[in-house]
């Protein structure tokens, strides 16, 4: 019984996208178009970058509910500084928005003790107040078309460039985490931070380089978020947190820190994409997607815990 349990923890996800992708191939011939299935590729690129940030956020024991409201901050400013002709120095300042608003939530953290749920709870209405702030509640526009072609509309290799946006970015975190003490240094952190103190570990710097690589992260996400519909928008990405949250822990990173890996937040995110973009060529209502998400995350958490508690008793 024990290696059905582990067979299920290991191979689930897999089975579950097969699955899925079967299921809505027969119910919808509109899904399996082959250019639908390529756009998915696109349409998963911001979530894949705000999950593959997240995860490293949930294996260090923390959570971060502002990456939403940092991506939309990231994205207005960056579109204002295009707007009035600042060129190619809107990136550095879109990632620097970005990036400080992680280590503002990094700060609150280590150096005034406010646990990560409260922290960025407030930089999230920090930074959803500054966008609000710098658009008036209008759209802001802009007319960078090497921006756009940059960050999501260019095309390399037969896919959009947001979806290459993507595989950097995944392999880079890959990279960090399983080739690297600053991965090894996050698992110990999540696992026992304690433990991982007492063995002279640099844990608040550590925090401190997690939120503020996560905060850059959604200042990538948030230029192509605007480089993919050509304007931008207090609340653009609002949201993205509770997907991003979704997708880590589908794809099997525990809550409370110290498991999880990039590839199977990868499968988290496609299962995720691949339900967004068949519900919605179903017409299947937002609210009710919501609900499929939220049980699927559900049932992925339930079958972990059990998974690992035949682990246990063996």
């Amino acid at each position: 019984m024990t290696v059905s349990r582990a067979n299920l923890a290991d191979f689930g996800l897999v089975l579950a996208i097969i699955l899925v992708i079967g299921g809505l191939m027969v119910l919808s011939p509109a899904f399996r178009d082959p250019e639908n299935l390529i756009s998915i590729g696109r349409q998963v690129a911001i979530l894949g970058i705000a999950a593959g940030a997240m995860t490293f956020v949930i294996l260090s024991g923390e959570i971060d509910l502002s990456v939403g409201a940092v991506a939309s901050a990231a994205a207005v400013v960056t579109a204002i500084a295009l707007s009035q002709g600042w060129g190619v120095l809107a990136i550095p300042v879109g990632l620097l928005v970005g990036a400080l608003f992680g280590l503002l939530n990094g700060l609150l953290i280590v150096h005034v003790a406010v646990p990560s749920f409260i922290a960025t709870l407030v930089s999230f209405f920090i930074a959803q107040g500054v966008a609000l702030t710098l658009t008036g509640g209008q759209t802001i526009l802009f007319d960078a078309d090497w921006f756009r072609a940059l960050f999501a509309t260019g095309v390399l290799l037969g896919n959009r460039t947001a979806f290459w946006w993507l595989v950097v970015v995944a392999l880079v975190l890959w990279w960090l985490l399983a080739r690297t003490r600053f991965g090894s240094n996050t698992y110990a952190l999540g696992g026992d931070a304690e433990s991982a103190s007492m063995l002279g570990l640099p844990v608040n710097r550590l925090r401190i380089a997690i939120f503020t690589m996560t905060g850059a992260l959604m200042g990538l996400v948030g230029m192509i978020l605007i480089a993919r519909i050509g304007n931008a928008r207090a609340d653009g990405a609002i949201g993205l947190e509770f997907d991003a949250i979704a997708a880590a822990v589908i794809g099997g990173t525990r809550l409370g820190g110290g498991y999880g890996s990039i590839p199977r937040t990868m499968l988290g995110v496609l299962l995720i994409g691949v339900l967004n973009n068949g519900l919605a060529i179903l017409n299947v209502d937002f609210n009710t997607q919501q609900v499929i998400k939220g049980a699927l995350v559900v049932a992925v958490v339930l079958i972990d815990r059990w998974a690992r508690g035949g682990e246990a008793r063996a």
